[in-house]
């Protein structure tokens, strides 16, 4: 079983350790804890108290303190722009906590617990309603005026040509054969020169929640960055907004993703002829990366092999239908 403790510093039981943040956070005795199994670099938690139920997120050993805050301010930045995004809450060092033990220190943050399920877990794609909001909540995101320093992100369609060169030895044969070709698209797509802005890169059906109420959450901000304007939307259509097991919804929900975008942001003609190729990018990413996880780093979690999968079915797909 994938070891997800290994992404932290702290090693052993982990009640100690939770037992301090529940103290210093004020949200009462600690209870229990259950591991969230879903992301690919931080450790994320959810905590039961005497007081009620709450998300710590534990960021992943490799990430400094610059990195850690910037995540907390951009989430700041998110709640106050009216993102449908789960609040902060402070600890006797603010937002972002630090604990050490072992002379190693971890960074985390604690969130308000949403009762609900992510898309992934639901197995299912959002109602056209659910997709409406969707979109509404990514142009707001796009609009926030902030340009936060660069995080390396490897599953960023724009590092496509760095990371197949790295990893594209880790593919498959059939594999490779549907991306390498993706090559040439990329180069001839002068991404430099399309309309940039701050982008969360990375709504999925993984990072987006449904309560039992019915209201949609978007999470994890971690990899957001200031990146090409349509990385957004292809992102969204080539997981969040594709059925494996009904092509035939794609065409509809491309079009309303454009046209419920555009209530919000007019996109560019450049843009628009673009956008097919960059969610076929976004597709060959995650069998890129995900034949990378499985391969090198013995990632067999059923999230990495989602993704492998959906990645696989959209390439294949979006080839034979051309352009959409």
């Amino acid at each position: 079983m994938y070891n997800f403790q290994k992404r932290i510093h702290y090693r052993g039981d982990l009640k100690p350790f939770l037992k301090q943040v529940c103290q210093d956070f004020h949200i009462g005795e600690y209870g229990s804890c259950k591991i969230v199994p879903i992301g690919y670099e931080d450790f994320n938690l959810f905590l039961k108290t005497k007081r009620g139920r709450y998300f710590v997120k534990i960021f992943a050993s490799f990430r400094n303190k610059n990195e850690c805050s910037r995540y907390v301010e951009i989430m700041d930045s998110v709640l106050k722009a009216g993102i449908s995004y789960p609040r902060l809450y402070k600890s006797n060092q603010d937002h972002l906590y630090e604990i050490s033990n072992n002379s190693q220190t971890d960074r985390l943050c604690v969130m308000e617990f949403i009762d609900g399920q992510n898309f992934y877990q639901l197995q299912t794609t959002p109602t056209v309603k659910e997709m409406r909001f969707i979109i509404k909540q990514a142009a707001l995101v796009n609009k926030i005026d902030i340009r936060p320093s660069l995080v390396y992100d490897q599953w960023a369609i724009t590092n496509f040509p760095k990371e197949y060169k790295k990893k594209g030895q880790y593919l498959n044969k059939e594999d490779k054969n549907l991306i390498e070709p993706l090559v040439d698209v990329f180069n001839s797509l002068s991404v430099e020169n399309l309309p940039h802005c701050f982008v969360h890169g990375d709504i999925t059906k993984t990072n987006t929640m449904k309560s039992v109420n019915g209201d949609i959450y978007i999470l994890d901000f971690a990899v957001a960055n200031y990146y090409p304007r349509i990385q957004e939307l292809a992102v969204i259509l080539c997981d969040l907004f594709f059925n494996p097991k009904g092509f035939g919804s794609f065409p509809k929900n491309y079009d309303l993703a454009l046209s419920e975008y555009q209530k919000y942001i007019t996109l560019t003609a450049d843009e628009i002829k673009k956008l097919p190729d960059y969610v076929k990018l976004a597709h060959a990413m995650h069998v890129l990366l995900a034949s990378y996880e499985k391969v090198v780093n013995g990632n067999t979690s059923a999230e990495n092999e989602y993704f492998l999968g959906m990645g696989r079915i959209g390439l294949r797909y979006t080839n034979k239908i051309g352009r959409f």
